[in-house]
């Protein structure tokens, strides 16, 4: 049989038909099914939720692309990525605001499904408040104490661990200093500083809020710099897995 091929070039029909069936996964199938199966186990820890959440996401993106013949790994998405970038670049500001629109909503609709926030509990956040906070975000992470912290964790992993469970740890280690060191650590947190409440429901709330301005290019640009820092302390590659989003 014939290797599948996926599509020479985006267009708006194919982009909008796989933000609309990663839509119906996350809602009403195997990817509802996981996310699902995360809230109902209260014992697991965040981060491991967090992580687990990440997995159905990226899982059931992936599971669309290949229905489309992208390859089911990191180079199918990376192309996808590069497409659907090259694709918006060229497309009307109308076009831009409803894919812009949809992958918000796609992403808040996951974190409540998985954390159960309510509706009545989101909050609005206003470009300059985003941007803000994002700095502020930014210059946590590149802090000394910050990459001490992640380089500590990550040379405690075993030496001989395999290579694909050691690098799934460090991943792990970064997620956990992002959230509990940078987000919702210290007095005030983050978290807290910016009217989001306390604790883990205070990073998911804030999450939400954050995807209205995920695509912002100075927020990107903040986020951007201080991962690059945070993966080189981590021992890691950008392009080693999924990052954590900021949506980090």
């Amino acid at each position: 049989m014939k290797e599948p091929t996926p599509p020479a070039a985006m267009d708006e029909e194919i982009a909008m038909g796989i933000q609309r069936a990663t839509q119906m996964y996350m809602r009403h199938g195997i990817g509802k099914q996981r996310l699902d199966e995360i809230y109902v186990d209260s014992s697991m820890p965040f981060i491991s939720r967090w992580q687990k959440m990440m997995e159905s996401f990226l899982g059931t993106q992936v599971h669309v692309l290949a229905g489309l013949g992208y390859s089911p790994d990191e180079n199918g998405m990376g192309l996808y990525n590069h497409q659907l970038g090259t694709w918006l670049q060229n497309s009307d500001p109308d076009t831009q605001e409803r894919m812009r629109t949809m992958g918000r909503d796609i992403w808040r609709e996951v974190l409540c499904t998985t954390f159960r926030v309510k509706e009545e509990d989101l909050k609005d956040l206003d470009i300059v408040e985003a941007r803000k906070m994002m700095y502020r975000v930014s210059e946590k992470m590149q802090d000394d104490t910050t990459l001490q912290l992640i380089a500590k964790k990550c040379e405690a992993i075993e030496p001989d661990t395999d290579e694909q469970l050691k690098t799934a740890a460090k991943h792990g280690a970064v997620q956990d200093v992002l959230v509990n060191h940078v987000y919702i650590g210290g007095e005030p947190s983050i978290v807290s500083e910016f009217g989001f409440g306390e604790g883990e429901e205070g990073y998911v709330i804030l999450q939400c809020a954050m995807a209205e301005h995920q695509s912002d290019p100075l927020v990107a640009q903040y986020v951007g710099t201080a991962m690059m820092k945070i993966m080189n302390a981590a021992g890691l590659d950008m392009g080693q897995g999924a990052a954590p989003p900021a949506k980090s």
